[in-house]
């Protein structure tokens, strides 16, 4: 068994959390594609506003169903094989929106698509939370978050590219490409040492850990997982055990929280909104293209500062940062605000939500939950965080015609109060603990490595 330094165990997990990332830029690619493409698709179809919230969140609907099964079928078969599948997903989807020759094959080439973004978003963060080590795990499952942010610059890239010659069948295609790339890089990562660990598997978890940890700190942490493993006996109905209550309130209301302060119809639709705006159809997705480099950048920012300022304290000021933003939209598109001030208002805006609830919410899925219900716990975060996110991008369209984009955002900005209110109430920090330490410490026990950690009578709350 080879032992590593700290630099070269650091270099092999930066490897993996990098390869692993790549499931992340395809979830972000094909959720943001459609925000470009949609301009023309519209136009090719002759779809009505509520026919595109369809193609939009039909995408979503594959996602709640990827969610719910992705987590089982990784506790079952291993977080890494499962996103190996994911990625195959990817590709199918890819080719049959591309090609798609109506608006029913086009909306099931969706649904196929969100089958893989469901899985990959919930098993990417779930996979690098499991590899990395308790002080850089804030950073490097984050980085999941960079990648997906990545995905959705680089798709109002493509949208813009292709946006002269209305080339939205090379818009969705363009995603088999990465969905390759994902497939051949997960062939030569490793499986989790904590799952090989539940299946009996203590040699290749060992390897594991001796590839990506320090070896001084291998046996310490194979006994601090193995202690853990061999206390909980639970599955996907354990979830709703009166002692796991608490933390599937908590691990429920974040994924709910992420997607219904409005994130995802900037994601979406701000071309659309943007061209309403005065914009032509070009230019609306150039003007995109400055929030989706506004999300990348922020991201890098929460990667820096999530291990140090902590889950909690980010989602605090991004709640209420949120809030500020969106009630200034508000004002912006109801006084007929010029073009410059509604794009900069929704550069902060997405920005806020970037250092906070975009990376921050993914990562406590990850860590909050038992390690023997951990797959089917993200998979129940997850499917509501997507069952949220279709409820969003259907409605909001009709809403805008309803009571107009300054109503719309008005609702979001009262959501973002009420979510700084549960996570003021609700939400516990985690960063520096180990994944063993941060579930002994929810469940009211002690570590079994960590005799310091304190006795809690209610789980929520916070540290």
């Amino acid at each position: 068994m080879e032992h590593m330094t700290e630099a070269r165990a650091r270099r092999n997990v930066i490897r993996i959390a990098v390869i692993a990332g790549v499931g992340g830029l395809l979830f972000g690619y094909d959720t943001g594609i459609i925000s470009g493409a949609l301009l023309f698709i519209r136009d090719d179809f002759d779809l009505s506003a509520f026919q595109q919230g369809v193609v939009t969140s039909s995408l979503l609907v594959g996602a709640v169903f990827g969610s719910l099964y992705g987590g089982w079928l990784s506790d079952r078969y291993g977080r890494r094989t499962v996103v190996l599948i994911a990625a195959v997903i990817f590709g199918v989807g890819a080719l049959m929106a591309g090609l798609a020759p109506n608006y029913p094959v086009l909306v099931a080439a969706r649904v196929v698509l969100g089958l893989g973004v469901g899985t990959a978003s919930l098993l990417v963060p779930l996979y690098i939370a499991e590899l990395a080590p308790p002080k850089a795990r804030g950073a490097l499952v984050s980085l999941t978050s960079l990648m997906t942010t990545t995905g959705i610059l680089l798709s109002y890239m493509v949208a813009y590219g292709f946006a002269d010659m209305e080339g939205w069948r090379w818009m969705l295609g363009i995603g088999l490409i990465p969905s390759v790339i994902l497939g051949v890089g997960m062939l030569v990562l490793p499986e989790t040492p904590r799952w090989l660990l539940i299946r009996g598997r203590d040699r290749e978890a060992r390897n594991v850990l001796s590839r990506t940890r320090q070896a001084d700190a291998v046996e310490p942490e194979m006994r601090e997982i193995a202690a853990v493993a061999r206390e909980e006996t639970g599955g996907f109905r354990d979830l709703f055990h009166r002692n796991l209550r608490p933390l599937l309130i908590v691990g429920a209301g974040l994924a709910v929280m992420q997607q219904i302060t409005g994130v995802n119809t900037v994601i979406y639709f701000a071309p659309t909104i943007l061209e309403e705006a005065g914009f032509g159809a070009a230019s609306a997705i150039l003007a995109t293209f400055g929030v989706g480099a506004a999300n990348v950048l922020m991201t890098v920012v929460a990667i820096l500062v999530v291990d140090r300022l902590g889950r909690r304290r980010l989602l605090l000021w991004g709640t209420s940062g949120m809030a500020v933003s969106l009630f200034l939209l508000g004002i912006a598109f109801g006084t007929d605000a010029p073009g410059f001030l509604l794009v900069a208002l929704l550069m902060i805006y997405i920005s806020v939500f970037a250092v906070s609830l975009g990376p921050v919410v993914w990562l406590l899925l990850a860590e909050i939950f038992p390690l023997r219900v951990r797959g089917a716990a993200m998979s129940f975060g997850s499917a509501l965080l997507w069952a949220a996110n279709f409820v969003v991008a259907l409605v909001f369209l009709p809403m805008v015609e309803a009571i107009t984009a300054s109503g719309a955002f008005w609702v979001y900005t009262v959501i973002c109060v009420l979510s700084f209110l549960f996570v003021l109430f609700k939400v516990p920090e985690t960063k520096g603990r180990t994944l063993e330490e941060i579930e002994a410490q929810l469940r009211g026990t002690r570590g079994p490595d960590d005799p310091a950690t304190p006795r809690r009578e209610n789980p929520s709350e916070s540290p």
